[in-house]
């Protein structure tokens, strides 16, 4: 095992899976690359999670914390990230709870974070047959001459890096200073797009982003899918009035006000027709459909502020 040279905090957050975060904390107690602390965002389970993280009681490696209610993972993320924060690592590593990485994922990671720039270094994610995961992939730069400039002209870490504008919390190693700097994630979010938004966030201060082939994690999700109306449940549709209101408001920040206004009606219209296109069973498509428009709604609204720590 590799001896540490900077201070690792990882976050682990976790709903009602005991049997995933069991495997994730085992993955994470056998990296090359040992992590000083684990804390575990406990989203108010009710499987037997919370006796079973109160075993860990008086060991300093890891930390739990039960929420007294469902925070989604915006609100878990947002909360462990601010802990971590708290005891001033170097880097802080995230990922849910159904997040398996390889004994190497952190060691790979670690590679490039010696580069002032870099503010975040993310791994390559897989479903459980070996392939990509549709929901991981990182937004991917379109100006990749950075790579030169920061790794070399030829090398392993430049040919196994991607520079991304964002990327998800899943094996997503941050600079431990960036919560301090930028603030935290949008709690309010609950879920879909608090990763991306984060993330996105540190690009657009200025700080480069990295995704290294090197780091590999498997993300074990029942099916390898991707958050899409294209194919979204109805039985997720709670999911899509987050989704909407969430995108919504980040187009917000970025457009004037009659450039939002027209990308909203244009929305509607679009977002309707991919799900109508579907020719779901009455009942799903109206589910669809009305948890896409109230999220659109509720973006015109939604207007939550960055918290600091």
């Amino acid at each position: 095992m590799q001896q540490p040279s900077k201070n690792i905090i990882c976050v682990v957050v976790t709903y009602n899976r005991l049997e995933l975060l069991k495997e994730a904390l085992s993955a994470i107690g056998k990296q090359t690359y040992p992590v000083r602390q684990i804390i575990v965002i406990d989203n108010h389970s009710t499987d037997g999670t919370s006796d079973f993280l109160a075993s860990f009681d008086g060991d300093g490696r890891i930390k739990s914390v039960r929420m007294s209610t469902n925070t989604g993972g915006a609100g878990g993320f947002t909360e462990g990230i601010k802990l971590a924060a708290a005891e001033s690592p170097d880097w802080i590593w995230l990922m849910d709870d159904d997040t398996i990485p390889s004994p190497t994922a952190l060691e790979n990671l670690m590679g490039y974070t010696d580069i002032l720039e870099v503010g975040f270094v993310c791994s390559r994610v897989e479903w459980t047959d070996g392939s990509l995961h549709m929901m991981n992939k990182p937004g991917i730069a379109p100006d990749q001459s950075a790579k030169d400039r920061l790794f070399g002209t030829s090398g392993d870490m430049r040919d196994a890096a991607t520079i991304v504008t964002n990327a998800s919390f899943v094996s997503l190693l941050v600079r431990g200073d960036m919560p301090r700097k930028l603030g935290l994630p949008y709690k309010e979010f609950f879920i879909w797009c608090d990763d991306s938004e984060y993330t996105r966030r540190i690009t657009d201060g200025g700080y480069i982003g990295v995704q290294t082939e090197k780091s590999v994690v498997l993300h074990k999700t029942a099916r390898n899918y991707i958050s899409s109306l294209k194919v979204v449940t109805a039985a997720d549709a709670w999911k899509v009035f987050y989704g909407e209101r969430n995108e919504s408001f980040i187009r917000r920040k970025r457009k004037s006000r009659l450039s939002f206004f027209f990308s909203q009606i244009n929305a509607f219209r679009t977002h309707a027709h991919r799900i109508k296109k579907r020719h779901l069973p009455k009942e799903e498509e109206q589910a669809l459909l009305t948890a896409s428009r109230r999220g659109l709604w509720a973006g015109f609204t939604f207007n939550p502020k960055i918290e600091y720590i």
